[in-house]
């Protein structure tokens, strides 16, 4: 994969050429990834030329529009050059995609090129000792996400602990990281080995780092430096080998510029970083994680087979799921107990999901979409603001994240849609 600037062209417009040949589905995979990063797609045909709109004859695949320096996308080997008639649509499989994967990625249910290119990630870190931070919403997925890397990495033999910075008590925090020897304080009867020491020459997992007390963060800085910590009442340093997974769903830079969370740290610990997109960013994975979570809680809970029906399925894509995944499966386990047939129907799931409401605004049908794309749902009472919005995730998500078919349908620049798409961004973070 290179890059090229047509001497006919301002040299700020940039051209993606891609040569060799592998399946169609491998191209389209290649297309959304680059599309989600601002790319205007144009068909390749076999004999080099190139057909689309503002593209005359060049072997062109992938264009930017607004002329920014965009990053370079990660090579496909042996990418293939299509015609328009030879296109295809995104495959209801991701075969072609785990193909594509180093690791064993069986426990994570997946769809979405959003996952698929977190999964990438965690192929090339995953053997390294770079210290790794995940950011996302709460119930995205981060622990899930730090034991793929572990298991596919060097120290996969060794344990992987995890603590939950948030669900401990400040005045238990650094003895449960660090440990303590007896008599360091009332009560501490015998020597306690903390989470460091445990992790020892496997991964030590801090969720929701953010909430960790500034007091303690002191102390997790001088063990990340200098490799070694101090029991609480020690006299020594212990040496530790552990590579630091953190997690957190705060926003951590606002965090530093809030004085709540230490720089220097910051720093250290955010050498690679993975961002989960929430649940609603990625509607491919629903009906997966749905049908998964169906046939989990059916043995779980002693209950006969079920099956989603497709309207099922579709009320649950209309949902904004503020609690992800999690709530997803809160809501399939409430559907599985309440249905008394082989089949979970709408009315199973539960009433804030069926309470949600539906906007009266339609796509026009010569979209000829599914019944179920043509309307978008909308709070009544909601602000301007809002509605443009959800309906600006609503046709991303109806495009497969297309940025540039989304703004065209729209009517608005695809600049116009990457500002407002990052104003999102910045909004959920706050």
């Amino acid at each position: 994969m290179i890059y090229r600037t047509r001497e006919d062209r301002s040299p700020d417009r940039r051209n993606v050429f891609i040569f060799g040949d592998v399946p169609n589905e491998t191209l389209r995979s290649l297309e959304i990834l680059l599309e989600k990063d601002g790319y205007g797609t144009a068909i390749v045909k076999k004999n080099g030329s190139a057909r689309s709109a503002g593209t005359e004859s060049e072997s062109v695949l992938l264009t930017s529009e607004d002329g920014g320096r965009l990053p370079i996308p990660q090579q496909v080997d042996n990418a293939h050059s299509v015609t328009n008639g030879e296109m295809a649509q995104p495959s209801p499989s991701h075969t072609f995609a785990k193909d594509a994967l180093q690791g064993n990625y069986d426990n994570i249910i997946w769809k979405s090129p959003q996952i698929f290119t977190v999964l990438r990630q965690i192929d090339k870190i995953a053997n390294t000792p770079a210290k790794v931070l995940i950011c996302g919403e709460t119930g995205t997925g981060k622990e899930l996400i730090a034991r793929a890397l572990h298991q596919n990495s060097d120290r996969a033999g060794n344990e992987m602990v995890s603590v939950n910075c948030a669900a401990i008590p400040d005045m238990l925090l650094e003895s449960e990281l660090f440990g303590h020897e007896k008599g360091a304080f009332t009560d501490a009867k015998v020597r306690h080995i903390g989470k460091f020491e445990r992790a020892h020459k496997g991964i030590l997992f801090l969720d929701e780092i953010g909430d960790m007390p500034l007091s303690v963060q002191a102390k997790l800085l001088r063990a990340v430096e200098a490799g070694e910590i101090e029991r609480l009442g020690g006299a020594r340093p212990i040496p530790v080998d552990v590579r630091i997974v953190a997690a957190t769903h705060c926003n951590l830079a606002r965090a530093v510029a809030n004085g709540t969370f230490r720089k220097d740290l910051y720093y250290r610990l955010n050498a690679v970083s993975i961002s989960l997109p929430p649940l609603r960013q990625r509607q491919e994975d629903i009906g997966a994680l749905a049908e998964y979570f169906v046939e989990k809680h059916c043995k779980t809970y002693a209950q006969p087979a079920r099956k989603m029906v497709p309207e099922t399925i579709t009320r649950l894509q209309s949902y904004p799921w503020p609690g992800n995944v999690r709530e997803l499966e809160n809501a399939l386990i409430y559907a599985v107990l309440l249905t008394d047939g082989d089949a979970i129907l709408p009315v199973h799931l539960p009433e804030e999901i069926l309470a949600f409401p539906k906007s009266h605004v339609n796509i026009p049908k010569e979209n000829h979409t599914p019944e179920y794309q043509q309307a978008e749902s909308v709070p009544l009472g909601a602000s301007l603001k809002t509605v443009e919005e959800a309906f600006i995730r609503a046709t991303l998500a109806w495009q497969n994240g297309n940025r540039t078919k989304t703004a065209k349908i729209l009517g608005i620049s695809l600049r116009t849609l990457q500002n407002r798409l990052k104003e999102y961004e910045e909004s959920e973070s706050v």
